[in-house]
């Protein structure tokens, strides 16, 4: 036992391409340098992603559902698979984002994030990182991921911290590509055509994405019934009244990265 209060948990959920992982960012570096407050951030669908090219390095066909729960219900794998997590975190930016962000391996993030020995997984390891953030005295904990707000009701219940707020983040698809790939700048008329062809492309990926999650039988994402707001104003709108609140956040204005997470950073600093 430690003499630390509880971990006061913060969710960034949502839709592929929403700008969720910047925002989640920018706001633990904002409570740490403008609050003060030790932060930690857990990003679940890097793990997810860890656990793709862990697969794959062992020769799982990641199109065999059975063989991919078959791998991950092995205990050796398992403990395998936490340690390569571990390497992961520490490796420099460059190296992990080569690693983890490519087309191929977001693809088949979404395959192994159905399958309930992965989710298993990544749950465990969530808890234990909760359990190691009230050991250490963070004071805030964010997760950034997808469905989880159940995920956080059970830790919450668990007396692993206390569940102060789940945001929802949502986007329009042209939007979100344009982002991703550059031309945020540029509206989508002024783009060349191939640059076009680019975002519809990506438009197409993201839409495929989202139906599988909000279609798959383990976690699903479920948008909730909850206040939109929109970046970049964030203002006169009540939250739910509740012990844990929940807002939607729409981020498609076409606005600069500072623009679209510091409201949504100083919302998180009203409720922790």
């Amino acid at each position: 036992m430690t003499d630390f209060p509880l971990p006061r948990l913060i969710t960034f959920d949502g839709e592929a391409r929403s700008g969720k992982g910047t925002i989640v960012q920018f706001t633990k570096d904002y409570l740490r340098d403008e609050l003060n407050l030790k932060t930690m951030l857990i990003d679940r669908g890097q793990t997810f992603r860890t656990l793709v090219v862990a697969a794959a390095r062992a020769g799982i066909d990641l199109d065999d559902a059975d063989a991919i729960d078959a791998y991950l219900s092995d205990p050796d794998v398992v403990a395998n698979c936490v340690q390569f997590v571990k390497d992961v975190y520490h490796m420099s930016k460059d190296e992990r984002d080569a690693l983890l962000y490519t087309n191929e391996v977001g693809e088949n993030s979404a395959k192994i994030g159905a399958r309930p020995a992965s989710q298993a997984f990544v749950a465990n390891l969530t808890k234990k990182w909760l359990h190691d953030a009230d050991n250490e005295g963070y004071e805030v904990v964010l997760i950034d991921g997808r469905a989880l707000e159940a995920i956080s009701r059970e830790m919450d219940d668990e007396g692993l911290c206390h569940y102060r707020l789940g945001l929802y983040f949502i986007c329009d698809g042209v939007v979100g590509a344009r982002r991703t790939l550059g031309y945020a700048a540029t509206p989508y008329d002024q783009l060349t055509d191939d640059q076009r062809e680019e975002v519809d492309v990506l438009v197409g990926q993201i839409a495929v994405r989202n139906q599988r999650d909000f279609d798959r039988d383990v976690e699903r994402l479920v948008r909730p019934d909850a206040p939109l707001l929109k970046v970049p104003e964030l203002v006169g709108v009540e939250m739910i009244s509740s012990n844990q609140p929940m807002a939607v956040i729409d981020t498609s204005a076409e606005v600069s990265k500072v623009d679209m997470s510091l409201p949504v950073a100083k919302l998180v600093a009203h409720y922790v």
